[in-house]
């Protein structure tokens, strides 16, 4: 090949590349090709520079999803939970089978460790069943029912009779 003729068939092979490129895109189809890309491309003219994909969202590496690193306080580690009930209840705060002791009271536990199912239990109550967390410092108010006091809430019922007199049983053979 002579040099005058590659000097003159490069920039058209460029041009014809963008073309194409153009016409594959996701966003173009044969029959809705831009205005630009049917005019004829003369062989001295450059293409236009070729628009910048957007960067794909970068996926989370496993580094990013560790915790942040404490700061220089001597507490950054651990969370403070208050509990607070009225005191002449004499209300005892449980964590499974563990008594933590009688409301009003606070609890500190490591940061972001598991969250923490209470029961609360004073004499004459009904029982309440709650959930802690322990990502932040948190304090919660809590009021507790006698049974005669529940009758009035929205979506109280009840718990049904013992039932009275003996039972009938099968017998198993």
């Amino acid at each position: 090949m002579s040099l005058r003729r590659a000097q003159v068939l490069a920039p058209l092979g460029l041009a014809l590349i963008a073309l194409g490129a153009l016409a594959c895109s996701s966003r173009g189809s044969a029959g809705h090709a831009p205005a630009a890309a049917q005019q004829p491309v003369a062989a001295d003219v450059e293409p236009p520079p070729a628009a910048a994909a957007p960067a794909p969202a970068r996926m989370p590496a496993y580094d990013d999803l560790e915790p942040a690193p404490s700061d220089d306080r001597p507490d950054a580690g651990t969370v403070k939970i208050k509990l607070i009930a009225d005191a002449r209840r004499q209300a005892h705060v449980f964590w499974g089978r563990k008594d933590l002791g009688v409301a009003p009271l606070e609890i500190v536990r490591p940061r972001g460790s598991a969250p923490m199912d209470l029961t609360i239990q004073a004499p004459e109550c009904l029982p309440l069943h709650t959930r802690v967390f322990t990502d932040k410092d948190d304090a919660l108010s809590f009021r507790l029912y006698t049974e005669r006091e529940a009758s009035g809430l929205p979506g109280y019922s009840a718990p049904a009779p013992a039932p009275s007199g003996p039972t009938k049983t099968r017998r198993q053979f």
